[in-house]
């Protein structure tokens, strides 16, 4: 069963400008879009506390806290092998004891550093919406510098903030290039402006894709794989065939805001459900201005037509008003899916009691299951530590598994990493699990993901439904 591609779909439901052309401007329309998210709050947390960032154009550095070593992290730490992501542990507190610092000088590493760079949307129309991705990233390097770094070289990070232009993404990535071993956990939705560079300079990027240019971008490895090819679809098809089987759904919908991301993402879910064999009728697909804030109108309608399953393309906060529409008529559908980025406190807050009852499919491991996932309760430690009173959310996760991929790659590179090699060992990345962070994802071939989880909220809370532990494929 194949599992749905979350990124793009993902960073799609803040309709961004994924769709633009490196350089270009947003659309009236889809600024419209961001400024009815509610206050330009996005699914980020906001910038409060950080002193690592820039809202300009030149980049500030961030050497990552070294502080006491994670309790259990020398005996089941980064890896230390090439591979699937569960090899031989990291000692903790000694760095890696077979490992050295070489002669290498070039881009990012020094005989004491690795730097590594992050280019993420932090202002703009969105504020703070890339931050929760950093944090992620930030805290797992965070464990990795208290166990003494790699080869013994603690790890740097760069954060340059794009202020929301493809423009700025394309000129940060350019600065970057020749001053960082790889980039790691960015998160912005008008990465294309960067796609070209990473790809021309040669540069490492182990961070989340939103866009078509980034996704098909070479030298791109996501911790959220996407197929590039135009009928590939969304990769819904696993889950949908597990609420075929356990929810009996016949009648899906797709709610999206009508702008070019909307439309684009719609009829890929389209092709999903159609292989699915419950394809989506044309009255149940429903494009909304991206300033409306009331969906009575198509909840009362979804009602009408028995709707059991709808997918969105859309930003937290319509679906947050989606569900609260469901709850003013009176009906919810079986599967209130919404999509991936719902995962997080935020939608909890926003939408209340309506959001009781939604179920989303998940590549990523939940941190309300650290008592069985020894990944999440290493993530819900240093991420406390690293980022204390923040948002835990989809991109936060996403974040860590980058920056667990990347020391994986460094690793194994050996005492004399160079971008070259970085990128070498990110091929090879066929199956990786990042210690259980994350179902087997293969990111080197970007191959849609196989496996999943299903998560739902109960008692105002997310809680794991489905298997019991890990992921079904």
């Amino acid at each position: 069963m194949r599992m749905p591609k979350l990124s793009v779909v993902l960073m799609a439901l803040l309709l961004l400008a994924g769709a633009t052309a490196c350089g270009s401007r947003l659309t009236d329309e889809e600024r419209a879009l961001v400024l009815s998210s509610g206050g330009g709050a996005g699914a980020g947390s906001g910038l409060d506390g950080v002193t690592d960032v820039t809202v300009g154009t030149d980049a500030t550095t961030d050497t990552l806290a070294a502080g006491p070593a994670a309790e259990g992290a020398g005996a089941d730490g980064p890896a230390a092998g090439a591979g699937g992501g569960g090899g031989p542990a990291a000692p903790a507190g000694g760095g890696d004891d077979a490992c050295r610092p070489g002669s290498a000088t070039g881009p990012g590493v020094t005989p004491t550093e690795i730097t590594v760079g992050n280019v993420s949307q932090l202002s703009g129309l969105v504020p703070g919406f890339g931050q929760t991705g950093i944090n992620g990233a930030k805290a797992y390097l965070n464990m990795v510098n208290s166990q003494g770094g790699v080869c013994g070289r603690t790890i740097k990070m760069v954060v340059a903030d794009d202020r929301f232009q493809s423009a700025t993404n394309r000129s940060e990535t350019e600065k970057m290039a020749d001053k960082v071993l790889a980039l790691v956990g960015s998160v912005s939705v008008v990465d294309d402006g960067g796609a070209p560079v990473i790809d021309a300079k040669g540069l490492p990027d182990v961070s989340l894709a939103t866009t078509k240019p980034r996704v098909a971008a070479k030298n791109n490895f996501s911790p959220n794989p996407i197929d590039p090819n135009p009928q590939a679809g969304n990769g819904l098809g696993g889950i949908l065939e597990y609420f075929k089987q356990t929810e009996g759904i016949k009648k899906p919908a797709i709610f999206y805001q009508n702008v070019a991301t909307g439309v684009n993402q719609a009829n890929s879910y389209k092709i999903d459900f159609q292989r699915a064999g419950i394809p989506v009728a044309d009255e149940n697909v429903y494009a909304v201005s991206p300033t409306a804030t009331n969906f009575n109108t198509e909840a009362n309608h979804m009602k009408s037509t028995q709707v059991d399953f709808v997918i969105t393309v859309a930003e937290v906060n319509a679906m947050a008003n989606l569900a609260r529409s469901f709850e003013s008529v009176g009906y919810f559908p079986k599967v209130p899916f919404y999509g991936a980025q719902v995962y997080g406190k935020k939608f909890l807050q926003l939408a209340g009691k309506a959001a009781e009852g939604t179920k989303v499919g998940l590549i990523f491991a939940i941190p309300e299951e650290a008592g069985g996932n020894q990944a999440m309760a290493r993530f819900n430690e240093w991420y406390a530590r690293t980022a204390p009173g923040q948002d835990v959310d989809f991109f936060a996760l996403v974040g860590w598994v980058a920056a667990d991929m990347f020391v994986h790659a460094l690793r194994s590179a050996g005492p004399d990493p160079t971008q070259a090699k970085i990128i070498a060992e990110l091929s090879k990345m066929t199956s990786y699990d990042a210690h259980g962070a994350v179902a087997s994802i293969n990111p080197a071939q970007k191959k849609s993901v196989g496996c999943y989880h299903v998560i739902a909220v109960e008692g105002g809370k997310w809680v794991k439904k489905h298997p019991a532990k890990g992921f079904v494929c």
